[in-house]
């Protein structure tokens, strides 16, 4: 679904949350959201992907697949995913008929992209095992592919059993799964059952993809039909010095809630990381020319199909995120692609 030359595509990432203290209320944000989401089909991007966590203060996106049906629904060429859906906090069978009905309104546009999670406090309340997560996604993805390839959905595995009963409506189609994740054991869980490889910023992605390539080899798949995702953040203005005073409070907030997710109960609480802290050279953030030999430097690091950035940082307008989107279609995107073409 991604892949297949030396050129890479762009897409949008969303989690649909607000830095506190909320600005607006949800019903407006969410119409913005939807309004950048559309009008980046119509700038030339390639996707859009929706992240998942539950439970917490600043409205984190919740429910990516109703979000994905609404997108689909507005869209008529934007491919939607999920990066990612952490599918060990899900009854398997229903994200095969949720993720079903969103690929046949798409018309086939749909890729369910899963991860393991790492929250307590989900796993606790959703009711399942955090220590089971492997188990879970591997048998979970199992369950999935065989409801939607045979219309059946008896199983019986260490996490799931299953009377035999019919699975409809199916997709018509191979529906590709990807999975995320950071360490040496995910990428080479990925090797072996998925159909492509999301990774995001936690890790340098050269050194991901070393294990990837390595896995793909043990495990007998073929590297150049199996799509490698890079998800980042990139922030593009005229002036690189007021675009990074812009976008850098907005990452130290997202940053910090994830190390504060991340810190199971009982736990020191990390600091609140400030924007002075944050590893500059870690996101792509300058003028369109730094961005773009940046991201090219990148690709050629790490030869990535597909990348896909946070479009709505926490605490970012309406109006800063269209100028960054449009400003990357238009200066940013058309550089990586020549450079590389060429």
């Amino acid at each position: 679904m991604f892949g297949g030359g030396d050129v890479p595509t762009f897409g949008l990432w969303y989690d649909f949350r607000q830095r506190r203290p909320f600005g607006q209320d949800y019903r407006s944000f969410y119409a913005e959201c939807l309004e950048e989401i559309q009008e980046g089909e119509g700038l030339g991007y390639e996707a859009v992907w929706l992240s998942e966590h539950h439970f917490v203060d600043d409205g984190y996106l919740p429910s990516p697949l109703v979000v994905a049906a609404a997108i689909a629904a507005r869209t008529s060429s934007l491919k939607i995913g999920t990066n990612v859906l952490l599918l060990p906090m899900h009854h398997p069978l229903r994200v095969a008929e949720d993720a079903a009905v969103v690929d046949l309104i798409s018309g086939g546009r749909f890729v369910l992209g899963v991860g393991l999670g790492y929250v307590q406090h989900e796993f606790e309340v959703l009711g399942f095992e955090r220590r089971y997560r492997p188990s879970l996604l591997e048998e979970g993805v199992r369950v999935i592919r065989q409801a939607w390839e045979t219309g059946r959905i008896g199983f019986e595995g260490r996490r799931w059993r299953f009377e035999d009963l019919p699975f409809e409506p199916r997709p018509g189609r191979k529906i590709p799964v990807y999975f995320g994740g950071y360490s040496e054991p995910a990428v080479d869980r990925a090797a072996r059952m998925a159909d492509g490889f999301l990774v995001g910023g936690r890790k340098r992605p050269e050194e991901v993809r070393g294990w990837l390539l390595g896995g793909l080899k043990r495990h007998g798949r073929d590297a150049a039909s199996f799509p490698f995702i890079v998800s980042t953040t990139v922030y593009v203005g005229e002036d690189a010095g007021r675009a990074w005073e812009e976008v850098a409070p907005c990452i130290a907030y997202q940053a910090t809630r994830y190390a504060e997710w991340g810190t199971d109960r009982g736990r020191p609480r990390p600091e609140p990381i400030r924007p002075e802290d944050l590893p500059r050279g870690r996101y792509f953030v300058g003028t369109p020319e730094e961005v773009a030999r940046r991201l090219v430097e990148l690709h050629r690091r790490a030869p990535y199909d597909h990348l896909c950035f946070w479009a709505r940082l926490p605490g970012l307008t309406h109006e800063q995120a269209l100028r960054n989107m449009r400003l990357f279609a238009s200066e940013v995107a058309p550089r990586v692609r020549e450079a590389l073409s060429g």
